[in-house]
């Protein structure tokens, strides 16, 4: 006798929808003689849509950028197609001394470079958007646990990703209790009841229980959490005192459920060439466009030309064709829920990067300060990228100047990530702190007051293709069976832990999942980018006792 199991369809994950569900069982027999070509059966294009759907792993993702930049960066140049070309301030005082300072043009930090006759590029029209940046596709591959850090937000010059989140101790009295309080670089993702593992330790121990958030200031409770002072003695916990931390969910099972941190890596999954570029029609940004009349009389080379400061023009980029992630894991070993369009400055025109050995800065969001910092310095090695330099040279009478820009990536290349947390036991990852980049100017080329100065930028820019659940399935582990290849096996609590992946086209109450057109075999998934050049020293930080903290522009605590 055949055995049918009928599973409700509300049962798959939590929130599934109810559909009607059949199964037809007769008395018949199950076994007869077919004569070709005269078996048909009735089927639902509906289901097998569906069916083609869910198992599909190709994609053909797109993204509509807006670019946002602030160019305030002025400098000199004694290289002459440059200083022809600057955006110029002070013109008259510049007549009178022979000194004429500007902005670069709009141009040099566009997406798309126009066909300007600056005397310095050849311009090849396909390759308008590969001068002065590189697009790739990546998703993050592994994990960096051995990533060396730094911040001046205290005074630890240099720890290492896998020790956890920096923080400053200070004594308080807060509502005639006793605390003491720990002032972190960057969001903890602590909760009161939850435990932390301090790199310090009192007696013996180094577990200690989160008692409240924040300092009563706004927006303090994501860096600021506070253990009860039950009268702890000695200097363990004076005011000054530096450490790290690490999050742990249950002391009881204190090794599945302390938290691990590293810095993720991306892998490249394109060339330089795979990706399409294109403006996006006539839209275009809200901040408008700089542009001024420079009359020959007040110009070096007496000529007189219309200068643009800044461009407000937004982009589509999309895949030249599909990507297919059949047995590509991210760095938990999971199927990839995201793909992330990566940006990366080229800067061809060779206005930046000072030293030949030296290219793109590296550092995370507790690294930007509104003032330039040593971390920064072009000396230290911590904050170097792996992105190499390629230079070409031109004479100008006995001078020679060299220009560098950033080599282009490989399929398969790595580079770093966001500082982030993963729990096993949760099944979770956070991001602690957003990695960017840092190009800055060539004072040979052009020379700025302070030098060093430069622009951040955040490169990677993601994508959701997939979502997992936001409930914990659990299993004994004597049920087996579609248990997931990516679930954590508690050997303390006996059962296997994981986190579903949501089918295409469900979203829950929390408004999580993904819906995105799938034709000819393939996802079109889609996503809006606003990708920011931030000028060094611009007011990008909030301060909390003192201690500066990065935070997102234009958002307030209200928002």
């Amino acid at each position: 006798m055949n055995k049918f199991t009928l599973i409700p369809s509300e049962l798959q994950f939590p929130e599934s929808p109810t559909v009607d569900q059949s199964l037809q069982i007769t008395l018949e027999e199950k076994q007869q003689v077919i004569t070709e070509y005269d078996r048909s059966a009735t089927i639902s294009l509906e289901q097998v849509y569906d069916d083609e759907r869910q198992a599909c792993t190709v994609f053909r993702p797109t993204f509509k950028v807006v670019y946002l930049y602030g160019n305030t960066i002025t400098g000199t140049t004694n290289y002459l197609p440059f200083q022809y070309n600057l955006y110029l301030v002070d013109n008259v005082e510049s007549v009178t001394t022979g000194v004429w300072k500007g902005f670069p043009q709009f141009y040099e930090f566009d997406f798309f470079r126009p066909n300007i006759s600056d005397q310095h590029v050849d311009y090849y029209a396909k390759s308008a958007y590969t001068y002065n940046w590189s697009f790739y596709l990546t998703y993050v591959s592994q994990n960096n646990e051995n990533a060396y850090l730094s911040t001046t937000l205290c005074a630890i010059n240099n720890w290492v990703a896998k020790n956890g989140i920096p923080f400053t101790i200070s004594n308080i009295q807060y509502q005639g209790l006793s605390l003491i309080q720990f002032t972190c670089i960057s969001p903890h993702g602590l909760t009161p009841g939850e435990f932390v593992k301090l790199s310090i330790s009192y007696g013996n121990n180094d577990l200690f229980e989160v008692f409240t958030l924040g300092n009563g200031q706004t927006d303090s409770d994501s860096h600021i959490f506070n253990v009860y002072n039950y009268g702890f003695t000695g200097n363990t916990f004076s005011n000054g005192v530096v450490g790290t931390f690490k999050r742990m969910i249950n002391p009881d099972n204190p090794v599945e459920t302390l938290s691990k941190y590293y810095v993720r890596q991306h892998k490249v999954l394109t060339s330089v060439d795979d990706l399409i570029v294109t403006k996006a029609g006539f839209e275009k940004n809200v901040f408008g466009e700089e542009t001024k009349l420079e009359l020959s009389s007040l110009t070096p080379n007496r000529i007189t030309r219309i200068s643009r400061k800044t461009s407000s023009n937004s982009y589509t980029i999309t895949s030249g064709y599909d990507i297919d992630l059949l047995n590509i894991r991210d760095n938990q070993k999971r199927p990839v829920s995201e793909l992330f369009l990566s940006i990366i400055f080229r800067g061809y025109s060779g206005y930046f990067f000072p030293q030949l050995n030296v290219g793109l800065k590296q550092g995370w969001q507790f690294n930007i300060t509104p003032t330039s910092n040593l971390y920064w310095n072009q000396n230290n090695i911590n904050s170097n990228t792996n992105i190499g330099l390629n230079f070409y040279t031109k004479t100008q009478g006995s001078q020679q100047f060299t220009f560098k820009y950033s080599k282009d990536l490989n399929k398969g290349d790595l580079i770093d990530g966001d500082f982030c947390e993963w729990n096993d036991y949760e099944g979770t990852e956070r991001v602690i702190s957003p990695y960017y980049q840092k190009m800055v100017f060539n004072s040979d080329n052009f020379a700025t007051s302070p030098q060093g100065y430069g622009y951040y930028y955040e490169p990677h820019n993601r994508l959701q293709i997939r979502v997992f659940s936001d409930y914990v399935e659990t299993a004994d582990v004597n049920e087996v069976e579609n248990v997931p290849t990516w679930a954590f096996f508690s050997s303390v609590d006996q059962q296997f832990r994981w986190r579903d992946l949501y089918t295409y086209g469900f979203i829950d109450s929390n408004f999580r999942g993904v819906d995105y057109p799938f034709l000819n075999s393939s996802h079109y998934p889609y996503t809006n980018v606003v990708f920011r050049l931030i000028p060094e020293g611009a007011n990008y930080n909030s301060t909390i006792q003192g201690i500066n903290f990065p935070v997102k522009p234009l958002i307030d605590g209200c928002e």
